[in-house]
């Protein structure tokens, strides 16, 4: 590769493919950012809706017995939805950690079928 021109050729096809590659990965990150804002949200939600139903069933009830019950009950409801929450935000950070270790492999590919050309060029000369 003593020619000038293919070197300069070389440089810019790894910036192209490093930029490519770096908005590959922002598209990533992006994604999910936003589905783990929408989890956090959701269960913020369920928080203040449990909330607002323990007022009601407090406000509402004078019975201890009863209270109880629709404590137990609410908390029993809270808890399994929490529970199915975590589990979704869980196979979320799953899918990412795949995603990412996609983007990775097929970044080191890249850049190693590339080198391997250069070199291979530069073996010819």
């Amino acid at each position: 590769m003593k020619d000038p021109k293919a070197n300069l050729e070389l440089f810019k096809e790894f910036g192209i493919n490093g930029y490519e590659s770096m908005r590959s990965l922002a598209e990533i990150n992006l994604r999910t950012w936003e589905q783990l804002l929408e989890k956090q949200m959701n269960a913020f939600g369920l928080l203040v809706d449990t909330g607002i139903e323990q007022l009601s069933v407090s406000s509402k009830t004078s019975d201890p017995k009863e209270l109880l019950s629709s404590q137990i009950a609410l908390s029993k409801t809270f808890g399994e939805s929490l529970a199915g929450s975590s589990r979704d935000a869980v196979n979320l950070a799953t899918q990412a950690s795949n995603e990412y270790r996609s983007w990775l492999e097929s970044g080191i590919s890249t850049f190693n079928s590339k080198v391997k050309a250069a070199a291979d060029e530069v073996m010819k000369s």
